[in-house]
């Protein structure tokens, strides 16, 4: 094998390496994100999932479950759960539609609506500690680098989908982030 080769082998390696440390990095820190704010949500008597569901809410009050879990990019089963267990907290109340019987809507309560100011002052407390000592620049850099990275697993996935059923199928993939985090899809005690 020449100079020229090995160097070219060595390269490849590393690039790998770098790929590999990179995708775990953005894994590590995802769940390091997740965790500071839900133990921030935690001191509002709240568990990972369900500040999304409610801002949800927030955005758009009146939805049927359905709707809520295709915009956070989870299964109904969970947010179900999590509805019910909000409404028991007193942060959202369910109707039946108006045009629907059949249908379920889900409100957000006056005190849900309070409960939107602190889950949103603490996200900012989380962004606070997660970009300190990062100038404005270094962030919307990694933003992008991050978006890019986002759109080829989302493409990924999709074409996984194709491939595996022969038609294209919705993976929830490149949903957006709810307030720049990513919901929980946990059925873990507590998580929802």
């Amino acid at each position: 094998m020449s100079m020229s080769a090995k160097k070219k082998a060595k390269s490849k390696k590393a690039k790998k390496r770098d790929h590999a440390d990179a995708l775990l990095m953005i894994t590590q820190v995802a769940r390091n994100a997740r965790t500071a704010l839900s133990r921030h949500l935690l001191d509002l008597g709240l568990y990972a999932g369900q500040d999304g569901v409610m801002l949800a809410l927030d955005a758009k009050d009146g939805q049927t479950p359905g709707a809520i879990a295709t915009s956070l990019g989870v299964k109904a089963p969970t947010v179900t759960k999590t509805i019910g267990r909000l409404a028991a907290q007193g942060f959202l109340r369910r109707e039946g539609s108006p045009d629907d019987g059949r249908m379920m809507l889900v409100f957000l309560t006056e005190a849900g609506r309070d409960q939107i100011k602190s889950i949103r002052k603490s996200q900012r407390k989380t962004e606070k500690a997660a970009f300190a000592g990062l100038k404005k620049k270094q962030v919307a850099e990694l933003l992008k680098l991050l978006s890019t990275v986002d759109a080829n697993i989302s493409e990924s996935l999709r074409s996984d989908m194709v491939s595996a059923s022969g038609t294209a199928a919705s993976t929830g993939a490149g949903q957006p982030l709810v307030e720049g985090l990513a919901v929980a899809d946990d059925n873990a005690e507590g998580a929802a």
